[in-house]
């Protein structure tokens, strides 16, 4: 009996795998730098690798969602763009979170758990690229210090 409740989870399992990771990150990224043109091209290499399964058709759909929540000028009724408008960590992880808990969640359908799949996939994106802000913020002020001694020592001679 324990072999025939393993596969159930092995055949959820496969499901992420069909999408390509890397098309959906490209797509994430132009996403957020607002490179709809880039974005678009990397939703129809995902649209067309992708297998025609609900929880595919949900991942899809969310994906296609976040760019039409992007690109729309007028997020003043959009929950997303609402949330995110600070980006604070906090923010980001605990949005994270709620979306990989759904997604994991067998009492969501497959399109719904699909759907979001693709929500965890940007959070994490978003945290990841977060985490790479804060040693970049650190790094600029330790070169400007290396430039401001570098233009005394020039105006010196």
């Amino acid at each position: 009996m324990s072999q025939k409740k393993t596969r159930p989870n092995d055949v959820d399992n496969r499901g992420p795998k069909m999408i390509p990771q890397l098309p959906v990150n490209k797509f994430l990224e132009h996403v957020e730098a607002r490179a709809w043109t880039d974005a678009e091209k990397e939703l129809d290499v995902i649209r067309q690798k992708s297998d025609n399964t609900q929880w595919s058709r949900g991942y899809v759909k969310a994906l296609e969602g976040l760019m039409l929540t992007y690109r729309n000028n007028d997020d003043k009724y959009i929950f997303l763009p609402k949330i995110l408008a600070n980006r604070t960590e906090d923010a980001i992880n605990n949005l994270k979170k709620e979306f990989s808990e759904f997604a994991a969640n067998e009492l969501h359908g497959e399109y719904d758990r699909g759907y979001f799949k693709a929500l965890d996939d940007y959070f994490t994106l978003l945290a990841d690229m977060k985490n790479q802000q804060l040693p970049t913020l650190a790094a600029p002020p330790q070169q400007a210090t290396l430039d401001q001694s570098t233009t005394s020592t020039d105006q010196g001679e």
